[in-house]
């Protein structure tokens, strides 16, 4: 059975920022029991709040994964991503690494990082019907940590992750970011616009495709 401090996390994540209240009624638990775990939480450091004032009523607080929090959940994502870097690494050639500062080479490494992405996840991304693919995509890459939410507009789709896997790496080069962004793309097979990430303050990472125009008929 899933633990209350485990349940928290997974919501968060999920969710974003949230009340006691909106958490405790989710977990099937009283909103002072999940209070107890998120004051120690909060104590040590895994939780960021915020006293979000109302219209009416007493201000309500609500609670966010910190960084520090994001990280000791995304060790899997992290053992992840070293799988990918090592191999994309080992694989440069001298020609390709002469001559390039460090940041050219951060850049084509996460470009290998996401290529390779897009390669382990192709097979499973079968249908021809846009809606359909953007799902198995979604569903392919919630794996990865790098989606977790669909949204279907009329004229576009609006792809989200509520918590990034990886921030610490993310913040230290945008280069990860845009790996993420090339995996989406190559294997929706359409444009694909990073609106925002996590890393550089926004409060998902959110990703829009354009919906392809409607085949002509005759």
């Amino acid at each position: 059975m899933e633990q209350t401090r485990d349940a928290v996390i997974r919501l968060l994540q999920e969710q974003g920022a949230s009340t006691a209240a909106d958490l405790a009624a989710e977990i099937g638990v009283s909103t002072g029991s999940i209070r107890r775990h998120m004051d120690i939480m909060v104590a040590e450091g895994l939780l960021d709040t915020e006293l979000v004032r109302q219209q009416r009523g007493r201000p309500v607080t609500r609670y966010t994964l910190s960084e520090a929090g994001e990280e000791e959940t995304s060790g899997a994502s992290y053992s992840r991503l070293l799988d990918r870097i090592y191999p994309a690494l080992a694989n440069m050639s001298a020609e390709e690494v002469g001559g390039r500062d460090g940041a050219e080479l951060v850049n084509l490494l996460f470009d290998r990082v996401g290529a390779s992405m897009a390669r382990d996840h192709a097979p499973r991304i079968t249908s021809e019907v846009f809606d359909d693919r953007v799902q198995q995509v979604t569903d392919a890459l919630q794996e990865e940590g790098i989606l977790d939410l669909v949204e279907l507009r009329d004229d576009i789709v609006v792809l989200r992750n509520s918590a990034c896997p990886v921030r610490s790496c993310a913040e230290g080069n945008h280069a990860m970011c845009d790996a993420d962004r090339g995996a989406i793309e190559a294997l929706i097979g359409l444009p694909v616009v990073q609106s925002s990430t996590v890393a550089s303050g926004g409060e998902v990472c959110e990703y829009v495709v354009r919906r392809p125009a409607p085949a002509r008929t005759r």
